[in-house]
């Protein structure tokens, strides 16, 4: 049975190859752009098949299936975290000493494309061109089933053909259906899953609250959001419509923007008695993309009040004051015995430091973003063999791995200095002053610029006063926040000696730590559509300046001579009485007819 099986897998790639490559009119730029892209590998110089770890996707000949190429860290780093869940799964069903678990479903970080009976199930809701699914088919040990689910019936016949084509149609079950439905009919706590995959194009809080209600107990979501603008500021009215929450235009943004999701979230989970913890939050290139494990529990939701904030911005300085939507106050022996009390107001209406009024934004998740323990295991499992972006992935991780869990956003140093206008200080010399002060400080993933501290703030400020006495600004040219924060003298002891803990790890390691542009003209690309990126490089060329170009036009227009002008307007008006008169003649030769 086998062997006819291994046939008609043989035969069907054949027959999908020859489908492909009857498109003899698709050139080898028109599906990966130049040669020296490196995101986007053909198999063997083949332009009708892209390869991406273990998967080959076909290209499609109507080309209208959404693929990023950019996207790679995305699913390397989704492929790590569900091989970490899927060994937690295995190691639960070998505390439980269940009979049916053998050798054969014994994990490992190089064995995948086999069906393991006790394994997990994953539903990738958006799946495009397959991609994703079959890579955790191929990649992941110990998966049972993946449901690759899309609305498009395009997408889905291209889904099929790629599962056909790298033979792994006994793991990957394609679905063509809406995803909110699909998900709906796997809320019954019997049929629910183990992981959610939600990678849409642009918001995805329409699939949050049935996506909350399939996943089992201890199970992961996984969920990108791509419409940054909203979340980072530029229009919190829309910010609060979709996640509910107003979004603050600040350095912070990126955080902020994680921090958003996470709370919304955890407002769906909490109306059906479930709640959130997040293992890992990562701000990247043009999107944010955050795993966390979903569990039930009554008594956990009361907490989650707690562990909300709504977030007052001072305008002129941007010091950030947190309020939480409630307190959960610890009592008695039992581990989750609580009392829980309202806040009272945390600001009297202006900034303390800057004497500026406060923006309001918020609510926030202002727990942790990570978990440490599984940060680590993501760690011990990127091999550069097995994963393409192996050192991006080491390097983000490591920076999330040295941020301080329990300090919700961070200040930026330009920022900082920018408000006094002031030269700036180096950030060894800003994390020695924190250090030598006792507090504890570090970076955060989402900015190279970033400063993430338990200090208070008249500390961080005290800290720039300090720097400006030997680094002295001209008056005229402060701002009122910065006059108000300079007529303070400091308060605390500042010492700018270098700190021996100032240098962090991943820097001395010399690690990949905060990416770069990946290629020109880089992106989220466009909905619906395949995404090369000569295509997209040359759009976007031909959209650069178009609106100067205007301006320019009627500015040439305008900066004519008052003769010039005048003999155009006589040439114009000329002209439109002789169409005038040749319409009247043509009238009156239809009459004579």
């Amino acid at each position: 049975m086998n062997s006819v099986r291994r046939s008609w897998c043989s035969f069907s790639r054949l027959v999908a190859r020859a489908s492909v490559m009857r498109m003899s009119s698709l050139a080898e730029n028109d599906v990966c752009g130049t040669r020296e892209n490196e995101s986007c590998q053909t198999r063997d110089g083949d332009p009708s098949v892209i390869q991406e770890g273990k998967a080959e996707i076909l290209i499609p000949e109507s080309k209208n299936v959404f693929y990023n190429p950019v996207q790679e860290f995305n699913r390397d780093l989704s492929i790590a975290a569900l091989t970490v869940l899927a060994k937690e799964h295995f190691q639960k069903l070998e505390e439980k000493k269940i009979e049916e678990v053998s050798n054969k479903t014994e994990m490992s970080n190089e064995i995948g494309g086999e069906v393991h009976k006790d394994g997990i199930v994953i539903i990738e809701a958006l799946s495009a061109t397959g991609l994703r699914s079959i890579r955790y088919a191929k990649e992941i040990s110990g998966v049972k089933q993946v449901i690759a689910n899309d609305i498009s019936e395009t997408a889905v016949k291209s889904i099929k053909e790629n599962v056909t084509f790298n033979e792994v149609d006994s793991l990957v079950t394609v679905s063509h259906d809406d995803a909110v439905m699909l998900m709906y009919a796997h809320r019954h706590p019997s049929k629910r899953v183990h992981a959610v995959d939600l990678d849409p194009y642009g918001c995805p809080t329409q699939f949050l609250d049935a996506a909350v209600q399939c996943v089992t107990d201890g199970g992961l979501l996984l969920v990108t959001c791509t419409d940054m603008a909203v979340l980072a500021g530029n229009a919190p009215e829309t910010c609060h419509a979709k996640y509910g929450a107003i979004s603050l235009r600040t350095k912070a943004c990126h955080e902020m923007g994680l921090r958003i999701i996470l709370q919304c979230i955890e407002t769906h989970a909490n109306r059906y008695g479930r709640y959130i913890v997040p293992m890992l939050s990562v701000s990247a290139d043009f999107y944010i993309r955050v795993f966390v494990k979903i569990y039930s529990g009554a008594a956990m939701c009361k907490r989650s009040t707690s562990k909300l904030s709504l977030v007052f911005q001072c305008v002129g300085c941007e010091t950030h004051v947190f309020h939480p939507l409630g307190v959960a106050h610890k009592f008695g022996e039992k581990v989750n015995q609580y009392k829980f009390s309202l806040p009272h107001a945390p600001v009297n209406g202006v900034c303390e430091h800057c004497g500026q009024k406060f923006h309001i934004g918020g609510p926030i998740w202002n727990g942790p973003l990570h978990d440490e323990s599984f940060v680590s295991e993501l760690i011990s499992i990127t091999d550069p063999e097995r994963f393409r972006t192996a050192r991006r992935m080491e390097g983000v991780l490591t920076v999330i791995q040295e941020e301080l869990p329990d300090v919700p956003l961070y200040y930026s140093v330009d920022k900082l200095f920018s408000t006094i206008r002031c030269e700036i200080m180096s950030m060894m010399l800003f994390r020695s002053a924190l250090l030598n002060a006792g507090y504890r400080v570090s970076l955060s993933h989402a900015s190279k610029y970033s400063i993430k501290t338990d200090a208070p703030a008249n500390v961080v400020w005290d800290v720039v006063r300090t720097w400006q006495l030997s680094h002295p600004v001209k008056t005229e040219r402060l701002s009122n926040a910065g006059s108000a924060i300079l007529a303070k003298s400091p308060t605390t002891v500042v010492s700018l000696e270098k700190h021996p803990d100032a240098n962090p790890n991943s820097r001395q390691m010399g690690l990949v730590r905060f990416q770069e542009n990946p290629r020109p003209f880089w992106g989220p690309g466009t909905r619906a559509k395949t995404n090369f990126q000569d295509q997209k490089m040359e759009k976007s060329i031909r959209n650069q300046g178009k609106h100067s170009k205007k301006q320019r036009k009627r500015s040439r227009s305008h900066s004519k001579s008052p003769e010039i002008r005048k003999k155009n307007m006589t040439e114009n008006i000329s002209n439109s009485s002789d169409n005038n008169n040749l319409s009247e003649k043509d009238t009156e030769m239809k009459e004579d007819k």
